[in-house]
């Protein structure tokens, strides 16, 4: 991963300068304690943006976001926002953006305000954006006193001897490093440095030029004056198109900038919204892989009564008083105190006792079975999701559950179509997915798809009334789509069953998703 450095912080102020400038703030949010979104309106353009600012030590970066990055970010904004929402509320909604600067050579943004108090005087404010990796910071002082109003992070003496920041004390620069511009060093100067191909040192000697950008370009160039002059063009904002290609975008530095962080968010998020699911089910599944481990034997029973029957069989033969009784190479103990009836019905008892046990194990085993089955469906589930509708989805499952004590999420995941050879293909991805196209997408015609013995999406065929029945093809594609989908997906030879709809059935009581099924064809994938 690149990390956001000062070379394309100053694109990104080249690029959106004139729109940043003399906009006003309608909207402060703060969606978490490293994000804030500022909702500005350039009149003279007449259009609205959403200033995303992230200081997350991992991806610190500022940015304008669109509908769909923003749900890559997975942003809520909580009912009650923090504390310093409300002091930049205070401050800065409604007012102008009055400047707005760069610090040279640093990874800060600075916009100005004027704050009109409640008599009407005029007070300069600064929201200084610090994207300085673990010292990432965002902070609100006042311009003329240079006096900290507030930030989303404090930091006292004992966190940092450096530089402190919180309400009250005086803000300061963060202690630069020195180092050469390259656009005021000879060629000599730099090939003296560079000639080595010390990366860490050339980024340790040169300003704008961090590691990764250096490492490209050692990579895709060999003459050392091509670099020189390449690294002078950058810096002084000719080579736009190099920036955009080096964050995986395209023309625009903030979309590269977007695109390439809300990527990096999106699986970071997914990945650990999966990992915390599966979490709830871990307990669960230790303690149903230790019932399942010994499973129930009615042997003991059935020798019991086995002891009994040939107690009636033979009770002609047994004397009072016998301490053992041997027929057909089986010796049978007996309570020499006790009758020959009441012998076996001893043995009956046990019998009975056992057999108790025995129904009352499997039972209990059968549904740990079973459970354990449904759970590791929902496992797969959790790892076949790609949104975070469909990861809701399986959060409402568990809270339905109670495996989470929390409140349902309202966002709910619509079910993947595709067309093939002009049939519509429907994919559930979650057993509330699969139970919604059984009962309510599903027509009896239609043919549904699955692993066999293993986990998979449930994938609906829709075969409508006025068309011919779906060829080889389309059965094969559909049975490929469902080991793409399933556990097995990177197995060799896979089995896929195939059913009509109307040949499914999903017994009461029974977990969501769950379906049994009859008159399958079997399909080798």
């Amino acid at each position: 991963m690149y990390n956001f450095d000062s070379l394309t912080l100053k694109y990104f102020y080249e690029e959106n300068k004139d729109f940043i400038l003399n906009s006003v703030v309608q909207k402060i949010q703060l969606p978490s304690r490293y994000e804030i979104i500022l909702n500005i309106r350039n009149i003279s353009q007449s259009k609205n943006k959403k200033l995303y600012i992230n200081i997350n030590p991992k991806y610190p970066h500022i940015c304008f976001i669109d509908e769909n990055t923003s749900k890559k970010r997975d942003i809520k904004i909580p009912q009650k926002p923090p504390m310093f929402c409300m002091q930049l509320r205070k401050y800065l909604n409604g007012s102008k953006i009055q400047d707005f600067k760069l610090v040279k050579y640093e990874r800060i943004l600075e916009l100005y305000f004027d704050y009109f108090d409640e008599i009407g005087s005029i007070t300069k404010m600064c929201l200084a954006m610090e994207f300085m990796g673990k010292h990432s910071n965002i902070i609100l002082y006042n311009a003329q006193t240079k006096i900290i109003t507030g930030s989303i992070h404090n930091i006292s003496q004992d966190k940092s001897s450096i530089r402190e920041i919180y309400g009250g004390i005086k803000y300061i620069y963060p202690p630069i490093k020195q180092k050469l511009d390259i656009l005021n060093v000879s060629y000599s100067t730099f090939y003296e440095i560079a000639k080595s191909k010390n990366i860490k040192e050339i980024s340790e000697n040169f300003y704008y030029f961090n590691q990764s950008l250096l490492n490209e370009i050692f990579d895709k160039y060999c003459d050392f004056e091509e670099i020189f002059k390449l690294l002078q063009s950058l810096q002084n904002l000719e080579n736009k198109e190099f920036i955009c290609s080096f964050w995986q975008g395209e023309k625009s530095v903030n979309n590269s900038i977007d695109g390439y962080f809300s990527n990096i968010m999106f699986d970071e998020i997914l990945n650990s919204k999966k990992s915390k699911l599966k979490k709830y089910l871990s307990n669960d599944i230790k303690k149903l892989t230790k019932i399942i481990q010994i499973k129930p034997d009615i042997s003991k029973a059935l020798k019991y009564k086995e002891n009994a029957d040939y107690i009636m069989a033979y009770m002609y033969l047994i004397k009072e008083g016998q301490k053992e009784f041997s027929a057909d190479d089986k010796v049978i103990e007996l309570d020499e105190t006790k009758s020959v009836n009441e012998n076996a019905q001893k043995y009956y008892a046990l019998y009975k006792k056992a057999k108790t046990s025995y129904e009352y194990n499997f039972s209990r085993y059968q549904e740990a079975k079973d459970k354990l089955d449904y759970y590791e469906s929902i496992l797969f589930n959790i790892e076949n999701s790609n949104t975070f509708e469909e990861l809701n989805d399986i959060k409402n499952e568990l809270i339905d559950l109670g495996l989470i004590q929390d409140k349902k999420e309202n966002e709910t995941s619509k079910i993947q179509k595709i067309e093939f050879r002009g049939f519509e293909i429907y994919i559930g991805k979650n057993n509330k997915q699969n139970d919604y196209l059984i009962s309510k997408i599903a027509s009896k015609e239609d043919l549904w798809f699955h692993g066999l013995n293993f986990p998979s999406a449930h994938i609906i065929l829709k075969v409508p009334n006025n068309k011919k029945e779906p060829n080889k093809e389309v059965l094969e594609f559909c049975a490929k789509l469902t080991k793409e989908n399933s556990k097995a997906k990177n197995s060799g030879k896979t089995s896929i069953i195939m059913t009509k709809r109307k040949n499914l059935k999903k017994p009461p009581n029974t977990y969501l998703g769950y379906v049994t099924y009859k008159n399958e064809t079997e399909i080798v994938v």
